[in-house]
């Protein structure tokens, strides 16, 4: 008897662990899946892998579904993924009114959310909506900062991340507001990344560019003329480990 009710108690602790796995959505859904595998091949086993094995919470890829109340009622963290093609001439769309209101509900009511937004000439960011995200957090995008090709960024110790990280970089908007998480290698220093805490309990965390975002860190690329570079940025995949851990806490 006292087997079987031992039986019956770890059947029911296991139960109860997976139902408190947090749901993670990774938003792809404002471009095509593709344009981000062509950056990095492996973006959506890293996110796999560190959500799944090393988080152990659950992966959601959204691909195709607005980010309506509906759905983020179902996001314990949500991770949006600037488009990246500017010129886009499939059914991919820029934020609907319906998210961009229903995604600063959810942020304001607790909900935890990281942008990534890049640059001008791969996204119309007013077109995308990207500010009516971040203004009413006190966060405000501008324009495309000088570019500064593979510079790498660098990790600001915070209550976010207690490490110095090095992250891919090579060119981004501004981003001004909230407290910076990371900064452009330079004599300047600009944001790279920055977050807001609110007293809800809800997160937000902005970048101005999403090569951080794709963990494009020592990835190789060759651009039309034959020339290969080797993305800076080996610390990526760690840093969004622990930021997302945060954003959970």
């Amino acid at each position: 008897m006292k087997k079987i009710l031992f039986i019956i108690l770890m059947a029911t602790c296991t139960i109860s662990i997976s139902a408190q796995k947090k749901n993670v959505i990774i938003d792809v859904s404002h471009d095509v899946d593709t344009i981000y595998t062509y950056v990095n091949p492996n973006i959506f086993n890293l996110y796999k892998d560190i959500v799944e094995t090393q988080m152990g919470a659950n992966l959601i890829i959204n691909k195709d579904k607005e980010l309506n109340e509906a759905l983020l009622s179902e996001a314990d963290l949500l991770v949006i993924l600037s488009p990246l093609n500017r010129e886009r001439v499939t059914t991919k769309r820029d934020l609907t009114s319906v998210e961009r209101k229903d995604i600063v509900n959810y942020v304001q009511n607790g909900g935890r959310l990281i942008l990534f937004m890049d640059e001008e000439h791969r996204v119309d960011m007013k077109a995308f909506g990207g500010n009516d995200i971040v203004v009413p957090f006190g966060m405000e995008y501008g324009i495309d900062l000088p570019p500064k090709p593979n510079a790498g960024a660098t990790t600001v110790k915070s209550e976010v991340i207690q490490n110095e990280y090095e992250l891919s970089y090579s060119g981004s908007r501004s981003i001004t507001g909230g407290t910076p998480i990371s900064r452009m290698n330079s004599d300047a220093a600009p944001v790279h990344g920055a977050y807001v805490k609110l007293d809800s309990n809800g997160k937000i965390a902005a970048f101005g560019e999403t090569m951080t975002g794709l963990m494009m860190g020592g990835v190789e690329a060759t651009f039309p003329n034959g020339m290969k570079v080797v993305w800076k940025g080996k610390d990526d995949a760690t840093f969004m480990k622990e930021l997302m851990e945060w954003m959970l806490k």
